[in-house]
């Protein structure tokens, strides 16, 4: 029973039980948007489909830590690349309005560029703007998305 209480405390246990709750709480969100079918999808079928694979993939790694099978985590230090990702993530939310779709994506694919750990060229430089301004054209001119132009489109006199 030690053993058992030991492991129930574990790291992994206890972000599996904290995204297991995620999950559920998204499933029942989900639930009251309507879901609908996979032919005919109701705003929540995706969030539903999200929910429960996270609400599945935690009970999995309960059962995993259970076992003893579990990595037993990463230590703390090695969240700071997670975290600057998650933290351009949320700038690149910050800044899409106001700067636009090219300038913010340039921006956080810079920054994630930083967390892979890839060494600064012209060539990477040059790579985020053509996705940037690739994706850009792709989504808003061919396949008609309107994407926020922010200043480009202040530039361009829009």
């Amino acid at each position: 029973m030690r053993v058992l209480s030991r492991r129930l405390r574990s790291s992994d246990t206890i972000a599996a039980g904290l995204f297991l709750l995620l999950g559920l709480g998204a499933v029942a969100g989900a639930v009251r948007l309507e879901i609908g079918t996979p032919g005919e999808p109701q705003p929540g079928f995706f969030p539903f489909l999200g929910g429960l694979g996270l609400a599945i993939l935690s009970v999995l790694l309960i059962v995993q830590d259970l076992r003893g099978r579990s990595s037993g985590g990463e230590p703390f230090v090695a969240i700071r690349r997670p975290l600057l990702a998650t933290v351009g993530l949320v700038a690149f939310v910050a800044i899409l309005d106001p700067l636009g779709y090219v300038a913010a994506t340039a921006a956080l694919s810079a920054v994630l560029l930083m967390v892979l750990g890839v060494r600064w060229s012209w060539g990477s430089a040059l790579t985020i703007v053509l996705l940037a301004a690739g994706s850009y054209l792709l989504f808003d001119r061919v396949l008609d998305v309107p994407l926020p132009e922010g200043v480009l489109g202040i530039l361009m006199g829009r």
